[in-house]
């Protein structure tokens, strides 16, 4: 599906507002202000997603979420190691190393992966009127490429177009992360239609 430069910079202001939920929501978790920067979006096909995200071989922390309704699809937040780790760190008040395989740091990441998630489906859903629902996370810590594969394997057709929005959090130090919405065939064109562009 071709994406129209109005299309997209609909997308771009539902990054935004996303973002904003997002820094609102961690602020209050983490206890200290939070902000994400204006995030870039951009529409891609299918098979460039994996060139995109980086090295498959390298681990990252990969939280995954079935979205459900009437434009369903999978939503992804890739969170590289290190800002993985800082996260953890800044929720636990503690310098000392976290090890992400830890039951209590994935509870953590879980949440905040939750919130981050959560934020862009419901700007999807302010922008689109198309009530989402987004499922319980999913945590991985693991490289890549294996993650992408389980998640392209489950079942269910999926639209050729991909939105990626990229963002960084400040006020711990610097965090990057990614987030993906795979929209299951014919779901992007609903939620494009419904903003009206």
């Amino acid at each position: 599906m071709e994406i129209t430069q109005l299309q997209l910079d609909a997308l771009r202001e539902i990054g935004n507002v996303g973002s904003g939920h997002a820094a609102t929501a961690l602020s209050t978790l983490l206890q200290r202000r939070i902000d994400m920067s204006v995030p870039e979006v951009w529409a891609v096909p299918f098979e460039q997603v994996t060139s995109i995200v980086g090295q498959l071989d390298t681990p990252q922390a990969v939280i995954y979420v079935k979205v459900e309704g009437e434009a369903s699809g999978k939503a992804v937040f890739f969170f590289p190691v290190e800002s993985a780790e800082i996260v953890v760190k800044a929720l636990f008040g503690t310098n000392e190393p976290m090890d992400l395989y830890n039951e209590m740091a994935q509870s953590a990441l879980k949440e905040v992966g939750n919130i981050l998630v959560s934020s862009f489906i419901m700007a999807l859903t302010q922008f689109s009127g198309i009530p989402l629902q987004p499922s319980v996370p999913a945590l991985a810590v693991d490289m890549i490429g294996a993650t992408l594969d389980a998640i392209f394997l489950e079942e269910g057709v999926l639209e050729d177009t991909v939105l990626f929005i990229d963002t960084q959090l400040t006020g711990i130090p610097k965090i990057e992360g990614q987030f993906i919405f795979l929209p299951d065939d014919g779901s992007l064109k609903k939620l494009l239609g419904a903003m009206g562009v």
